[in-house]
């Protein structure tokens, strides 16, 4: 099938299976939600692989009573950790390496989807064996469910107007990356599981080794996006999500030149610089002159040199602004 051809979904006669990654921490308020939202997908050939990370709450005595009310939930491995690992990802990973089936879903605990949504993700990876994964639209929704907003605009370019599913070429995704990605949860995506073992710093990264996943996984292959809004993604105070966008740590510009470095894109050092005025310095003046991490960039340019002339650009723009 050619790239950006519109796709037509058909019933297969034979289902792959499917692990259902759920990593499990302090969701405690959300976890029944989510385990209906996988006991009730209408794909039925799955199997999942629960790892709670040493939950400080009631998570684990709910998801024994929920297993021991529905034991046709169909569990593979139940990993219950004695100390928290420190990062979610470190489930992700885990739960990765102990998966055997053809197809892999991190099920997020704060999140759910509709019953469709294995069906309707897995149908169209098995029409096209060169693409690696799908993933589907969301609604942003609060605490108690309400919806807030939704990823259509945030995934507008990737959408065909007649049918449902567009195959698309992983550049196309990366291209847009560290600080634009198309998939904003985890949550929404299917994925083949690599022949290979994946390399340990995909995951060593606590606010960004989502996007290392998919570009890892997206070089040189192709990805379905499905524009229906399948997925629920939780925005609430513990959300990771929300956390790192509120307060604009720099530890997330340290995991964006690890990815810079690791995928050897630091041509695109600029746009990060820029991001890192825009959003950082700006509000933490007094820290515009610790940025000697920005010399961790992996290339021949005086980094430093261009932040400085882009700060002092950024700064009289403002100031030519405000005189106005």
């Amino acid at each position: 099938m050619k790239l950006g051809q519109e796709l037509v979904t058909k019933t297969t006669k034979t289902l792959a299976k499917v692990s259902i990654i759920i990593p499990s921490y302090n969701h405690e308020a959300y976890l029944e939600q989510r385990l209906d939202s996988i006991y009730g997908q209408t794909y039925k050939n799955w199997e999942a692989i629960i790892i709670d990370d040493a939950s400080t709450d009631n998570s684990l005595a709910l998801i024994e009573s929920y297993l021991k009310a529905h034991p046709s939930f169909n569990i593979k491995y139940f990993v219950k950790n004695e100390t928290n690992t420190g990062s979610g990802y470190k489930s992700w990973q885990k739960g990765i390496e102990l998966s055997e089936t053809d197809y892999i879903w991190i099920a997020e605990t704060d999140d759910y989807c509709e019953s469709s949504f294995l069906e309707e993700l897995v149908s169209a990876l098995e029409e096209n064996s060169d693409a690696i994964l799908a993933f589907s639209g969301s609604n942003y929704v609060d605490e108690k469910g309400s919806i807030l907003y939704n990823s259509l605009k945030r995934t507008k370019n990737l959408e065909s107007e007649k049918n449902t599913y567009t195959l698309i070429s992983g550049d196309k995704f990366i291209d847009e990356l560290p600080f634009n990605t198309y998939i904003t949860n985890g949550s929404s995506v299917i994925f083949r599981k690599p022949k290979e073992v994946i390399p340990d710093i995909i995951f060593s990264n606590k606010q960004s080794s989502d996007i290392f996943l998919w570009t890892y996984l997206l070089q040189r292959k192709t990805f379905i996006f499905n524009k229906r809004l399948l997925n629920f993604f939780r925005q609430h105070g513990d959300s990771t999500t929300v956390k790192n966008y509120k307060f604009r740590k720099k530890s997330i510009y340290i995991e964006k030149i690890n990815y810079l470095n690791y995928f050897k894109r630091t041509e695109q050092y600029k746009i990060l610089v820029d991001h890192f005025i825009k959003h950082y310095i700006w509000s933490n003046k007094k820290m515009f002159t610790k940025v000697g991490f920005l010399n961790t960039i992996e290339t021949s340019d005086n980094v430093i040199f261009y932040y400085y002339k882009s700060l002092l650009k950024f700064a009289l723009q403002k100031l030519f602004r405000y005189g106005r």
